[in-house]
């Protein structure tokens, strides 16, 4: 092969720096994009933000003081009122009670150390070699600091496994019976299956009796400690709001309050402009400025064009809910609005709106669409699992329907589907199978 040097064309995409700005700004929600706006502003001086007026009212506040009130008079607040309100974690909760316990400290340190190898729903999260190991202590010392563990509340803490969990709860009652037992420690797995037939045989025991035992079993707490595990709160913020108006129809109000008004600093831009030395530095900010802008008003353009097009398309969802959700694809959005499907995509990501029917995450307004028989009704898969799971609701417990079942009843409506898909949005709706919805009556 000839070595030398030869020239070709090619085409190619190049990803400009003003493209990815406008990729990422539509990616925002309004929460993320007026922090994104702010720090933008720290790096180019040209940019000056305008904050909105989010019309916020003052909160009248009492201005006498009585028995029922923290206030002062002449609106002097007491000190306790900016005490922090907070409920104690569970190791909190826990080590609180110890101090009503009489143990040596030393049993009391082994104790607390165990208190905080506990998970979320009060389990003991490590074995007792691990222990064993850490602590450089013998192994009854360990199961005596876990039965201390296991006298605190709520009841049911300190347990290693789900039996022993529910078996702390069952003995910790004012009755107890030994079939109840025996099913927790050895059978579970099958009342679970809800293996009925089998589990009167194997316990010697007729199907009422098993009856009020599974009504027992289930009146315990699996994570007795649940309550203690709290996530945070996520707050968010609409990106656009469709409400009533007075014609019966619906109005779109976009969510700018929130994200400042970016404006050119003009006392900044002449002052630099007079220093010929800075004119490059000055160039290059004001096209990053021009960009920005840019950006803003094509994410806006996108956002009020796809609110319009869901004004026209979901108006039923709007008025009843996701029973009237009509099938809608990104293809379908990006070609009524003349933009690209990866477009639609970056739009609607990690965005929620306001509706008549509550807060929402924009995606969930895409579903697909099923074929809906001799109908000419389009159906969209949120109708079908809505429907789905009205029939699981109105189903015979003690017979439940199977996925074909489901499907065949389905067919009678219009809607050809089949026993897979009905098996996938059963799943998806976190419904067991109908053997494992199957409950004892007799």
């Amino acid at each position: 092969m000839e070595l030398g040097l030869y020239q070709t064309q090619s085409m190619k995409l190049v990803m400009t720096n003003e493209l990815r700005q406008a990729i990422t700004i539509l990616q925002y929600p309004t929460l993320e994009l007026a922090h994104f706006l702010r720090q933008q502003a720290l790096e180019n001086p040209i940019i000056e933000l305008i904050e909105r007026d989010t019309h916020t009212d003052k909160v009248d506040q009492p201005t006498t003081f009585d028995k029922d009130s923290w206030f002062y008079e002449d609106d002097e607040v007491h000190p306790i009122y900016y005490v922090k309100s907070e409920d104690p974690s569970l190791p909190q909760y826990l080590v609180g009670q110890l101090t009503w316990l009489e143990i040596p400290e030393e049993e009391k340190t082994i104790v607390e150390y165990m208190i905080y190898c506990l998970d979320e729903n009060g389990y003991l999260d490590c074995s007792f070699e691990c222990l064993q190991e850490e602590l450089g202590i013998e192994m009854d010392r360990i199961e005596k600091a876990l039965g201390v563990i296991q006298q605190l509340e709520p009841v049911g803490v300190g347990a290693r496994t789900l039996s022993e969990c529910l078996l702390l709860q069952y003995k910790a009652g004012d009755d107890t019976s030994p079939v109840v037992q025996e099913i927790i420690e050895h059978h579970l797995p099958d009342l679970a299956d809800k293996k009925f037939s089998q589990l009167s045989k194997k316990l010697s025991i007729s199907l009422s009796e098993l009856q009020k035992a599974d009504a027992i079993i289930r009146s315990l707490n699996p994570r007795p400690c649940s309550a203690f595990s709290k996530q945070r709160s996520e707050w968010v913020e609409p990106e656009f709001f469709i409400e009533n108006d007075d014609s019966g129809g619906f109005k779109i109000r976009m969510n700018e309050e929130l994200v400042p008004e970016v404006t050119l600093n003009d006392r900044y831009f002449r002052i630099m402009k007079r220093h010929s030395d800075a004119r490059s530095y000055l160039e290059k900010q004001l096209q990053k400025y021009e960009w920005l802008k840019r950006s803003l008003e094509q994410r806006r353009e996108t956002l009020q064009n796809l609110a319009d097009f869901l004004v026209q398309k979901q108006r039923t969802f709007f008025e009843k809910g996701y029973e009237a959700l009509k099938p809608m694809t990104l293809k379908e959005v990006a070609q009524a609005i003349d933009v690209h499907e990866s477009t639609i995509s970056r739009a609607v990501k990690n965005k929620t709106i306001q509706t008549p029917k509550g807060t929402i995450q924009l995606k969930s307004l895409f579903t697909s669409k099923l074929d809906k028989g001799n109908h000419t009704e389009e159906t969209s898969s949120a109708q079908v699992k809505i429907k789905i799971q009205r029939l699981v609701e109105a189903e015979k417990k003690q017979k439940p329907l199977s996925d074909q079942k489901i499907a065949d009843k389905l067919k009678k409506e219009g809607i050809d589907i089949s026993r897979r898909t009905v098996a996938k949005y059963r799943e998806e709706l976190r419904i067991p199978s109908s053997s494992k919805r199957k409950s004892l009556v007799v």
